[in-house]
């Protein structure tokens, strides 16, 4: 039996909406879970298989030798509305952050990108509610999602984009180099939607200025690699891995 591991977020619906049916004619068993969750499972070998964040990936170093399976996976190139920060009115500085979801990677992202640009030094914590329940309260969230006309408001790989100049990768199948069901490649391309294009092309419908717009891109391309260099030196730079791991991809290191 296979075993694998995918984050239970509609964000990453595209890369996973076949899964059912295959698991159903095969013998591979999936596991919908957080995505500290599918972290988890991978450390602990409980998986042959998960879909990580960057920061999931990172976290194998010291006790795993990863590999990134060069297939469906998820990378944000500028304006994509995926998630948002918000402010709340009339606000002069910014001393909480709170998120319904404050361990997923693209919501730590925004909190350390606010800190690299800003210099905002506030850690994000949790609270369930909507984002006009936490501001009635706090100065801002970081909510998945885009935000609507009239909201003060950045967008999260937008403000990634404007401070690396490089795509965000936010979650790529990971299997480990000693280890791996021998047609993983095949069977993770199998998951995703037979209609799922190798880039979407995103334009913000709501701004006044019609350059606001980015990329999704839903497939493994060489170029990109630079990408995963860039977010995983940032994540150690802010201390979140304890050692800078390499970009390693399957059948090539």
């Amino acid at each position: 039996m296979i075993r694998l591991a995918f984050p239970d977020n509609p964000v990453y619906k595209p890369l996973f909406e076949g899964s059912e049916k295959y698991c159903l004619g095969n013998e591979v068993r999936c596991y919908r879970l957080s995505e500290t969750q599918c972290s988890d499972y991978m450390l602990r070998n409980l998986v042959d298989a998960a879909f990580l964040s960057p920061l999931g990936y990172g976290k194998g170093v010291k006790v795993a030798d990863y590999r990134i399976i060069p297939g469906p996976m998820m990378v944000s190139e500028n304006y994509t509305g995926l998630a948002t920060i918000y402010f709340k009115q009339g606000l002069e500085n910014v001393n909480t952050i709170y998120s319904p979801t404050p361990d997923d990677f693209l919501m730590l992202l925004g909190q350390l990108v606010l800190n690299e640009k800003f210099g905002i030094d506030a850690k994000i914590k949790k609270m369930t509610g909507s984002k006009s329940d936490i501001l009635l309260n706090y100065d801002s969230a970081i909510i998945w999602g885009k935000a609507e006309s009239g909201d003060i408001s950045l967008d999260v790989s937008e403000e990634w984009f404007d401070l690396v100049e490089e795509p965000l990768p936010l979650g790529f199948w990971v299997c480990r180099a000693e280890s791996y069901p021998p047609k993983i490649q095949e069977i993770v391309s199998s998951f995703a939607s037979a209609q799922l294009a190798k880039t979407e092309e995103i334009l913000d419908s709501n701004s006044k200025y019609s350059e606001r717009k980015g990329k999704i891109y839903w497939h493994w391309e060489p170029e990109l690699e630079g990408a995963f260099e860039s977010v995983l030196l940032f994540l150690y730079l802010h201390q979140m891995l304890s050692e800078l791991p390499a970009v390693k991809i399957l059948a090539r290191d």
